[in-house]
């Protein structure tokens, strides 16, 4: 009986993963304007604008120095954008894949609620961590050879490298679960990726203002994931590299699971 339980929400999985590769294609798709507009060309021409800039000051200006940028914040503008691309991509997904027709057929077709949810964390993640390890490559390559002056030290086969190709599509691989759970939540699609985008971007860096704001700020879960690729920050987890990333991991199972259980309720 368990055997056979498993393996109808094994095959109801894989039908709902083929589903949203499906959903999530075509010419007028999200993929296509939105993953490829914001999770690709957005970082790449923010970091080669910026590279740009920057080796023209040092090489007609004695009087401005620039300072060499190291490996560990070499691909900064990838971790922030096309991670938090693909968070909003999966929240925007999750949150429309459960309203009007197709979130009909989707409690037709899945019986248990967290069924679609995992499948949209596991197609997402896929895409969040081979587009952010592709670009991540491509970054830390292309910046010592065209922009040698300031990105001269940058080295992809450093220990700092290889631990940005390994972690930040880890990284982006969480902050998509951590979305697919939020819109789980939220349900509105507009709200959820409002609430995702002013949490990243607004509460987490303006949380230090307040009073004891740099001790809360340490426990806020994407600058805990950007810490945890190694990109350098102004402050440091109790925790370490690898713990951070265990932290964040910690969160977006507990956000998913919690947004499995409002589905559900939501569903009754």
């Amino acid at each position: 009986m368990a055997t056979d339980r498993l393996r109808c929400a094994t095959g109801q999985l894989g039908r709902a993963v083929r589903a949203e590769i499906t959903r999530s294609g075509g010419r007028r798709s999200i993929l296509l304007f939105g993953a490829i507009p914001a999770a690709v060309l957005l970082p790449l021409i923010v970091t080669l604008g910026v590279a740009m800039v920057s080796e023209r000051f040092a090489s007609i200006s004695s009087t401005i120095q620039v300072t060499s940028v190291a490996t560990t914040n070499s691909v900064y503008w990838v971790i922030t954008f096309t991670v938090i691309a693909w968070a909003v991509i999966a929240t925007f997904a999750q949150a429309t894949g459960e309203r009007g027709a197709v979130g009909e057929m989707s409690r037709y077709l899945y019986p248990r609620s967290a069924t679609a949810a995992l499948a949209r964390w596991i197609v997402y993640g896929a895409w969040a961590a081979l587009c952010s390890a592709v670009l991540a490559c491509v970054v830390m390559i292309l910046l010592p050879n065209v922009f040698p002056r300031v990105y001269g030290g940058v080295d992809i086969a450093s220990a700092a490298g290889v631990r940005f190709i390994v972690t930040v599509p880890i990284y982006g691989v969480l902050a998509v679960g951590i979305g697919v759970g939020l819109a789980a939540i939220v349900g509105h699609p507009a709200t959820a990726v409002a609430i995702l985008l002013g949490w990243t971007y607004i509460i987490e860096n303006a949380i230090s203002l307040i009073t004891n704001g740099y001790t809360l700020q340490s426990y806020m879960p994407f600058l805990n994931g950007v810490y945890a690729t190694g990109q350098e920050l102004a402050f440091l987890p109790p925790w370490g590299v690898d713990g951070a990333l265990a932290y964040v991991a910690a969160i977006a199972t507990a956000v998913f699971v919690l947004g499995c259980g409002v589905l559900t309720l939501r569903r009754r």
